[in-house]
């Protein structure tokens, strides 16, 4: 078993780890609110703009098994400086972009650098925390996330509206450098390590019996689900409050801000409970997280009034992220530590199919209705019922000895 790090060290990490999550998370989502003015400048079709988005998700989505498996073998400073280092100059390339085709390209670089980001600071997780504090860590990096997006509506709807998309993009550009650099220095390097490249061989559960676990295919289908919903609401609500709701730049900026404020809370209360009272009883989290997303969802849309609308999507978030981080809190605590990587990627991959289809698919039918978002938000509805049926599937306590005999197997 690996040795943790002492507690000081563990914990620059862990916050580097949650600064590095938050700037991911603003330069994931800037183009949700600059596609709004990219797409008037460029006269981009809402199917256009619905490519663009999507182009992100696709190379997000090859990374996330390459990502972890590299983080697996080589360590995480170089993976995680060199994510970081890939998604900044991205950043800085879309910026420079005049075209939807250079745009695409941008983004699926993007995707590149960030896609390796989820399973490495998993990875890094498990070499600094003991099994009973992996969830209240991963909370940590995963409430970064709810950060990023109250921070990101808020500065990115004013760069937008002050220095324009494009010196925005060149601005979290230069912040993710600087951030790279920063873990290059703090970062243990894997030369270091190399008396624990041994046992790293001997305790690595194979690719293929990490496969034959059903529980790996239930979370990945599980994961596809809540990304379905949690990218079709980050995609496409920032056009609905404009087109639809009729809100100015700022205040909707402002407005999408309160979710995640909220959202900062749930996840790091959903980590403490998975921790301290739902070992081997995980899947309840899925099913309750499920109802209520999918309930406050429906009535988020079929509200007249804007500060109930966006009460109902705070909700709505909260139990959402209560879904998220079960999916991959899971293989922090019943996966071989060496394998965390190649296990959290493999999940990770079913998320970010999810991610690459539900924009295109939700921009599809917004145009295909005449413009109406309740026909593609009522698909984010089912799709959070979705994860409720994998939910009541998932035998925890079964399948976790499954994990445990073939971690046994692949050490013989």
């Amino acid at each position: 078993m690996k040795k943790t790090l002492g507690g000081k060290k563990k914990f620059i990490i862990l916050l580097l780890l949650f600064l590095a999550q938050i700037v991911c998370f603003i330069d994931k989502t800037a183009m949700n609110f600059a596609i709004i003015p990219i797409s008037k400048e460029l006269n981009l079709t809402s199917d256009k703009a619905g490519l663009i988005l999507s182009s992100f998700f696709l190379s997000y989505a090859i990374m996330q098994f390459i990502g972890g498996y590299l983080a697996d073998k080589w360590g995480v400073k170089k993976v995680l400086t060199g994510a970081i280092s890939i998604w900044s100059i991205a950043t800085i390339l879309t910026g420079m972009a005049r075209s939807s085709s250079t745009l695409i390209a941008s983004r699926f670089l993007l995707g590149v650098g960030e896609g390796a980001f989820p399973a490495s600071a998993s990875v890094a997780i498990v070499d600094n925390f003991q099994k009973e504090t992996r969830a209240r860590a991963k909370s940590v990096i995963s409430a970064g996330a709810s950060v990023g997006f109250a921070v990101g509506s808020i500065v990115v709807t004013l760069l937008l509206t002050s220095i324009g998309w494009n010196w925005m993009f060149f601005v979290f550009g230069v912040i993710g450098i600087l951030l790279a650099v920063i873990f290059w220095f703090v970062l243990q390097s894997t030369e270091e390590k190399k008396d624990t490249q041994k046992v790293k061989k001997q305790n690595k559960v194979p690719i293929k019996s990490l496969l034959k676990l059903s529980l790996i295919w239930k979370l990945m289908i599980a994961a596809f689900f809540t990304n379905v919903v949690f990218w079709g609401l980050q995609s496409w609500l920032p056009s609905y409050w404009v087109k639809v709701k009729g809100m100015d730049m700022v205040s909707m900026g402002v407005y999408s801000s309160i979710p995640y404020i909220l959202g900062f809370i749930s996840f790091l209360l959903s980590g403490w409970v998975l921790d301290k009272f739902m070992v081997g009883r995980e899947k309840y989290m899925f099913i309750i997280g499920a109802f209520f997303s999918a309930i406050f969802i429906y009535l988020m849309f079929n509200t007249q009034s804007i500060p109930l609308a966006f009460t109902y999507l705070t909700l709505s978030n909260v139990f959402l992220n209560a879904m998220n981080i079960t999916v991959f809190v899971l293989p922090l605590k019943h996966i071989a530590e060496d394998s965390v990587g190649t296990a959290t990627g493999i999940i990770n991959t079913g998320a970010q199919i999810g991610s690459i289809l539900t924009p295109t698919i939700m921009g599809f039918l917004i145009n295909a209705f005449d413009q109406n978002y309740n026909v593609a938000f009522m698909f984010l509805v089912a799709s959070s019922l979705a994860v409720l049926i994998v939910g009541i599937t998932i035998n925890t306590k079964k399948k976790i000895d499954d994990l445990n005999v073939a971690t046994a197997e692949a050490s013989k």
